[in-house]
């Protein structure tokens, strides 16, 4: 029940991040100086979609007792604060040449959010190869569990 509920979550934060698409290059709506509607639906889309899935991740690593556990607890936080800063920061406020800081802070939370997914580094294909190998042999058993010869 609690998976589903987080999907749910993600589903209308992934909503809200298209909204958030659409109004983007359409007339900005500033709500507080440079701070646009489309900044906040951004904001607010972007934490409803990752957080249910942070929540998760972080409980099935705590079960499988992952290594490390600052890199997957913390660096997504603080990939998720970087990500609300870069935001939240005019793009005009500090530039080093053609990179503005806001883009920086942006990519930076992006790569501190990965570790929701990717790490510990093997377990994505680990999970897929045991789907797989579960797959194959649920069709090669037959009725008494024995595996089939062809």
């Amino acid at each position: 029940m609690k998976r589903r509920n987080a999907y749910f979550v993600s589903g209308i934060g992934a909503i809200v991040l298209f909204a958030a698409f659409l109004t983007y290059n359409a007339k900005p709506v500033p709500l507080w100086n440079w701070i646009k509607l489309s900044d906040i639906l951004t904001i607010v889309g972007g934490l409803m979609f990752i957080i249910p899935f942070y929540a998760l991740s972080v409980r099935i690593k705590t079960q499988g007792h992952a290594p490390n556990p600052w890199v997957w607890q913390l660096l997504p936080v603080v990939g998720m604060f970087l990500m609300v800063v870069g935001l939240l920061i005019p793009n005009d406020v500090v530039s080093l040449g053609s990179l503005a800081l806001c883009d920086v802070l942006y990519f930076l939370g992006c790569v501190g959010m990965l570790m929701i997914f990717v790490y510990p580094f093997g377990s994505v294909n680990d999970e897929i190869l045991t789907e797989d190998v579960d797959e194959r042999t649920e069709d090669a058993e037959d009725d008494e569990g024995r595996l089939k010869t062809k």
